[in-house]
């Protein structure tokens, strides 16, 4: 990343804000729609460059998110969800089912499946195959990171092959997004592996499908190859012959790759190589709202960050506008919150707190926090105010926020010492609660839901790594997760929003765009905030003239 240290004044905030709105509205509505214009041809293959690989094939073992994008392109869900979530909880489209209804007391809904849904291996996709990956989404034996949202799911009943009820527990906005979440997977495939041995087995195949593509060849850390199915309901869908992931760790790496033709598509493309992409003719850049923010977490079990007056003075502390202008300019936009900007239950009068240095070290002092020794470190009770801030390896984004962050601190007394750590020792110091300020970011799901990262009940098992409680706040999530409406549910998830913005559990630092970068003859990208991969069975190859090998893969 660019890490030059320029400064945003008040004006400049004041538009960023006010344009916020409008520049993502346009934004969704761009990435929604690129349709054929009737040169589309069917055959070749793309090259996408990634930085990671899957976790499974098998979506309920899955930890990922790149595992859920690629899962989604080898087993269908029920219905299809819309970008469409500024107004109100997402709208659906039909997949594995046609069609659906609610009961007139709105506790169930029916769901009736397209008949030409068929297994990779001529087997007709059944209610059975439903059941089966319900029982597996709610399973405690299999554990699925997105388990919770099953929580209001009484049971799943299928009168016949071609229909299948959900009935749920009470009535509240989202029914349709909860019975939907989750890939439906073939029971004849997956039943001889008892769900106890789901999170024991690799699951680094996918010999039946019923998405757009087969997978074909895959090799762990180096690549993932897809073709097409031709038994998909959709057919003769996908245009593309087949469609190749490389997994290339190393950023600077990629981009290389991608500039010389050996990857054609690469999503989330640094700041730093943005000029380069724009300027090579064969490429474009498509710019999404993202569907993340970045934060720093305090552990609120740990002195000195029990105390919501000192997490309130970091954060104003912390100067975010020129943390955005020097590594994220042009795509960054500061929070004040976990609900991101874009979305229905985001509170627009939710302000971030000001970068005020006098304000937090009178915050600090009220605290009990000041230099009595001179040494330049504020220090209370002879212990000075010193702490480790971590992040993790292979984001080089977060390492450069921790050490303009580090440098920040240090202007008012306070010494914070980066450490990074690989992956998967970062996760488990977290789950342990073993660490005392990390910075990391949360890509989040178009389902406003603050339980699994604030509520107490998720301290252990859950995503509040911090150990932050307060039991208003619970009551509001509570209630907020019960209601019916989305106008009740709307006014409680605001109310939410103000309590963890004046405790500070975390120090909100921004949301950003992505720039996705593709080649201009590839049609058909439907690329949106949730995935790059959206309607990937729409892509195309537009003719070129003369034909150039680089692209007949």
């Amino acid at each position: 990343m660019e890490a030059g240290d320029h400064r945003t004044s008040g004006r400049r905030i004041l538009a960023t804000l006010a344009g916020g709105a409008a520049l993502i509205a346009s934004l969704l509505a761009a990435a929604a729609v690129e349709r054929p214009s009737g040169t589309e041809r069917r055959g070749g293959r793309v090259v996408i460059g990634v930085s990671g690989d899957v976790s499974s094939f098998n979506i309920y073992t899955a930890t990922n998110a790149f595992s859920q994008e690629v899962d989604d392109l080898l087993f269908l869900k029920l219905a299809d969800e819309q970008d469409d979530f500024k107004e109100g909880p997402p709208t659906f489209r039909p997949s594995l089912a046609k069609s659906w209804e609610p009961s007139p007391d709105g506790t169930r809904l029916t769901f009736h499946l397209d008949r030409r849904a068929r297994w990779s291996d001529g087997r007709p996709v059944t209610g059975d195959d439903v059941l089966f990956s319900q029982r597996a989404a709610s399973s405690p034996e299999v554990s699925w990171v997105g388990r919770d949202v099953k929580e209001f799911v009484a049971d799943v009943l299928a009168p016949d092959d071609r229909t299948v009820v959900y009935r749920f527990t009470r009535v509240y906005p989202y029914e349709l997004m909860d019975a939907v979440e989750g890939n439906v997977l073939p029971a004849h495939a997956y039943r001889d592996v008892p769900l106890a041995e789901w999170p024991k087995r690799s699951f680094t195949s996918a010999p039946v499908v019923d998405g757009p593509f087969l997978l074909k060849k895959y090799e762990r850390g180096s690549l993932i190859e897809l073709a097409r199915n031709p038994r998909y309901m959709r057919a003769p869908l996908p245009n593309l012959d087949s469609v190749v992931f490389r997994i290339i760790p190393d950023e600077t790496s990629l981009v290389n790759e991608l500039l010389s033709g050996g990857v054609d598509v690469m999503e989330n493309v640094p700041a730093v190589a943005v000029r380069r992409i724009e300027a090579d003719p064969r490429l474009r850049l498509v710019r999404v709202p993202d569907l993340s923010y970045h934060f720093i977490c305090w552990n609120t079990a740990r002195p000195p960050f029990a105390d919501a007056r000192v997490r309130r003075a970091l954060t104003m502390a912390i100067d975010r506008d020129a943390i955005i202008e020097a590594l994220l300019p042009g795509t960054g936009r500061p929070c004040a919150g976990p609900v991101l900007s874009f979305l229905w239950a985001h509170d627009p009068s939710l302000r971030p707190l000001p970068y005020d240095p006098d304000a937090a070290r009178a915050l600090l002092k009220e605290s009990g926090w000041e230099d009595r020794d001179g040494d330049g470190l504020l220090d209370r009770d002879g212990r000075p105010f010193r702490f480790d801030l971590e992040t993790n390896q292979g984001s080089r984004l977060r390492a450069d926020v921790a050490q303009m962050v580090a440098e920040q601190l240090r202007r008012i007394g306070i010494e914070a010492t980066p450490r990074v750590y690989e992956f998967g020792a970062f996760i488990d110091r977290h789950e342990k609660h073993d660490f005392d300020a990390f910075v990391g970011s949360w890509r989040e799901s178009t389902k406003v839901d603050l339980k699994s990262a604030f509520h107490s009940a998720s301290r252990e098992g859950g995503y509040d790594y911090g150990m932050y409680a307060n039991v208003e706040l619970d009551a509001v999530i509570d209630r907020a997760r019960a209601t019916a409406t989305t106008e009740a549910a709307r006014v409680l998830w605001f109310k939410a929003q103000a309590i963890i913005a004046s405790d500070q559990p975390y120090t909100f630092l921004f949301e950003r765009d992505r720039m996705n970068a593709a080649p201009r003859r590839l049609g058909g990208l439907r690329m949106g905030p949730r995935t790059a991969y959206a309607g990937l069975e729409h892509w195309y190859w537009e003719p070129e003239s003369p034909p150039g090998k680089g692209n007949a893969r």
